[in-house]
């Protein structure tokens, strides 16, 4: 029997989604504008357009639209006996409504995304390999749950079941906190003079490369998670005028970073398996289409296990990818990467 899943809001989120539920046998039907939807169906992320009305009779269904939207989605889409799931970055006002509107919700999060907008960037392996936050309460239904943890993994991501509180404050401090700091921090550099970011380096980029991310989305998700935010900043306020207080204590400085580095190994852990025998082999590379794709594929092939990999910038042309490797496997990576034409450079 063909299972069914509607999709509310058929962008690079939504589109994503529904290529790999199609691929895991789903029929999957789209609400969007006419437009937005006609480019779904050429692109095979949804079976067909469809309507809210007849969603409301679909098997799940997945609320992909802005989520300054969603709340109000939430409402229109009640009464249903459909299981409702969504993918905002935000979970406790819609988890509230939903759970208002009585419907069977289980709140969903995949941290997965791009930069890129749109259903012409969608992607069915979006979301191989990702974290995937589902935000149950005590009202949510056993099997409900279990039901959309099933479709997260038939995806390809890996359910992670968090409170809806919860989930708000560790992404106003991991995620939405850094996109107000590197708006603060550009600013405060082009005030102290025009020509100061042409000047600023690796370390400054890095920390400021989410300030060029999509205004009015961004604008939606901070506004949508206020609360949680607030606190976020209070905190890191609070933090930055202690910190202020000691700059002239070298001693207390130095115990600063240092445990700032702890944290920073103790993230590393979380991670990857920490046992001393790391290495970090950072590769530049120029911005062309396939070339991480070379490097991993590379040492895949040759059996040489990535325990980590990030992208490290420095302007728009190139950028370095850093893989985490076994120690004892970094000597015979550099020279397969070498024989392939990439120059690398061992880290820590």
């Amino acid at each position: 029997m063909t299972r069914t899943l509607g999709i509310v809001g058929v962008g690079l989120i939504g589109g994503s989604v529904g290529l790999a539920a199609r691929a895991s046998g789903w029929e999957v039907v789209g609400v969007d504008a006419p437009n937005v939807l006609e480019e779904a169906v050429a692109l095979g992320a949804i079976d067909r357009a469809s309507t809210l009305k007849e969603v409301r009779g679909t098997d799940l269904v997945t609320l992909a639209a802005p989520i300054s939207k969603t709340t109000d989605i939430v409402g229109d889409l009640a009464p249903t006996d459909a299981l409702v799931t969504d993918v905002a970055s935000a979970k406790n006002a819609i988890v509230r409504e939903a759970e208002r509107r009585r419907l069977r919700f289980v709140g969903g999060h995949p941290m997965a995304g791009s930069q890129l907008s749109g259903v012409a960037n969608a992607k069915a392996d979006l979301f191989s390999g990702a974290r995937y936050f589902l935000t149950p309460t005590k009202n949510t239904g056993p099997d409900d749950y279990r039901e959309v943890a099933a479709f997260v993994r038939e995806i390809g991501a890996t359910p992670t079941a968090v409170d809806p509180e919860k989930h708000d404050l560790l992404m106003a401090a991991l995620s939405h906190l850094p996109h107000l700091m590197a708006a603060a921090l550009l600013k405060v550099a082009s005030d102290i003079s025009p020509e100061a970011l042409s000047f600023a380096g690796p370390s400054f980029r890095d920390l400021t490369r989410v300030g060029a991310s999509n205004p009015q989305l961004w604008s939606d998700i901070l506004a949508e998670n206020a609360p949680a935010l607030g606190e976020a900043l209070a905190a890191f306020a609070g933090a930055m005028a202690q910190l202020g207080s000691e700059i002239q204590d070298k001693q207390k400085m130095e115990n600063r970073f240092m445990a700032a580095h702890e944290a920073y190994d103790a993230l590393g852990g979380i991670l990857v398996e920490k046992s001393g025998e790391n290495a970090d082999i950072a590769i530049p590379v120029e911005n062309r289409p396939g070339v991480f794709a070379e490097v991993t594929t590379l040492m895949g092939s040759n059996d040489i296990n990535i325990l980590d990999l990030y992208v490290r910038h420095s302007n728009t042309e190139r950028a370095a990818l850093v893989l985490t490797l076994d120690s004892k496997a970094a000597p015979r990576a550099r020279s397969l990467l070498a024989e392939a034409g990439f120059r690398s450079e061992r880290g820590g």
